[in-house]
């Protein structure tokens, strides 16, 4: 019988395993979907039907100490642990550093930590004095003049941070952080000039869009950051080991 390597079919690649993470990632992006789409359920009934002040408050994204801002909150120590990680499985030489990743996870903590006891709007004083320094008159939140500036140096840390990265990687993570400036800046600037004029239901949904660009940013952030910290089994034990992807030489 003749044989010959001309003919013989060459042997499928065997799938890549799914990351341990995927699932997770997907119960967390199908968790953020449900809170927003419960908040604005709950603001409508509240409203227009009958209020129900314990589960808006409860339920409200606009709002402080709920479970809206325990799950924000969350997202942004998820993103934090996932750079802690990065850099625990960082060598010697490597780029970004370890001190860049640890850099990444305190600036997600601190974030975590102004969800929670909203640090940024201490920030209003501070703000008035440098609209008066000026001579103008802010149509918005006050705070938003120096989170401004705050916002700019750390979009110019963060560009330089992610030189070291693959490309992929590098436009992933700088998207999550224009989406969460976009929304925790942007859309809140806007947000505060609607409530001054009085356009509550503008305001609402305002706010629950500034909301479902932060969480989403955290979302993305993880996403990427799930690429760049693999996770797999050993085939022995079964176990979950963590190690960095490998990356591309110029």
């Amino acid at each position: 019988m003749p044989t010959g390597s001309g003919n013989a079919a060459a042997p499928a690649a065997a799938p890549r395993p799914p990351s341990p993470l995927r699932r997770p990632l997907l119960v967390a992006v199908g968790a953020t979907a449900l809170l927003l789409a419960v908040d604005f359920a709950l603001r409508a009934y509240h409203e227009y039907v009958e209020p129900i002040p314990a589960l808006r408050r409860l339920f409200n994204i606009g709002s402080e100490g709920n479970l809206a801002t325990w799950w924000n909150s969350t997202l942004l120590l998820s993103v934090a642990g996932m750079a802690v990680l990065a850099a625990l499985l960082t060598g010697p030489g490597a780029r970004p550093g370890r001190l860049s990743w640890l850099s990444l996870a305190a600036a997600a903590a601190w974030l975590s930590i102004d969800e929670t006891v909203q640090v940024h709007e201490r920030l209003a004083g501070l703000g008035k004095q440098w609209a008066n320094g000026v001579g103008m008159s802010l149509p918005t939140f006050a705070w938003v003049l120096p989170g401004a500036v705050m916002a700019l140096c750390g979009v110019v840390a963060a560009v330089l941070w992610a030189r070291g990265l693959p490309r992929d990687q590098r436009v992933g993570l700088l998207s999550a952080l224009a989406v969460y400036i976009s929304g925790a800046l942007g859309v809140e600037a806007v947000n505060g000039w609607m409530n001054r004029q009085g356009a509550d239901a503008v305001y609402a949904l305002g706010t629950s869009l500034e909301e479902g660009m932060e969480m989403g940013a955290c979302l993305l952030a993880v996403a990427v950051l799930a690429r760049i910290v693999v996770f797999g089994r050993e085939p022995e034990s079964g176990r979950v080991v963590a190690h960095l992807r490998p990356t591309p030489l110029p």
